[in-house]
């Protein structure tokens, strides 16, 4: 059975709900469908093996740096902002967003420390790119800073569970 793109067909108020318990503004919007449907593209991932994991669904704005995870119940519980250019993606602009960005694992650091967040720290080595991450956590959603030789590289937004 073919993939179908549910933002495509007209159903992104089932597949976007207005309240996703995230606090961040992206700067993503349009008014013109047309313009949505060129603008993203969606996957449907299902259990291909069978052995009992959830269904999830994206949506991918690779001309603005932005991906979006759904969960199986088709709501939004990720949001992957591309900071610099990667695996197709643009970098996403930071204008007009209410999320925090830093150039620096330092300063996320110290924001975390000022705001008496939950911090959490590490690195990484995938594929031969040493990674340096951070997660400031919010309550409701935490967010993780990905350094890439000591650039902001990706950001990404995640929903807690509660």
């Amino acid at each position: 059975m073919p993939t179908q793109n549910p933002i495509a067909h007209g159903r992104s108020s089932r597949i976007i709900p207005a309240t996703t318990g995230f606090p961040p503004r992206v700067n993503q919007s349009t008014s013109d469908p047309k313009s949505y449907e060129t603008l993203w593209t969606g996957t449907y991932d299902f259990d291909r093996l069978h052995e009992g994991q959830p269904y999830k669904y994206w949506a991918s704005s690779k001309g603005t740096g932005i991906q979006l995870r759904f969960d199986a119940a088709q709501t939004l519980d990720t949001i992957f902002l591309y900071i610099t250019p990667a695996d197709g993606f643009a970098a996403f602009s930071q204008k007009d967003c209410d999320i925090p960005f830093f150039t620096t694992a330092a300063e996320v650091q110290a924001f975390g420390e000022a705001q008496h967040l939950q911090v959490a720290k590490g690195r990484a080595d995938l594929l031969g790119v040493r990674r340096d991450w951070l997660r400031l956590g919010f309550g409701a959603h935490s967010v993780h800073y990905e350094f890439r030789a000591g650039s902001l590289a990706q950001v990404t937004v995640s929903r807690n569970e509660h």
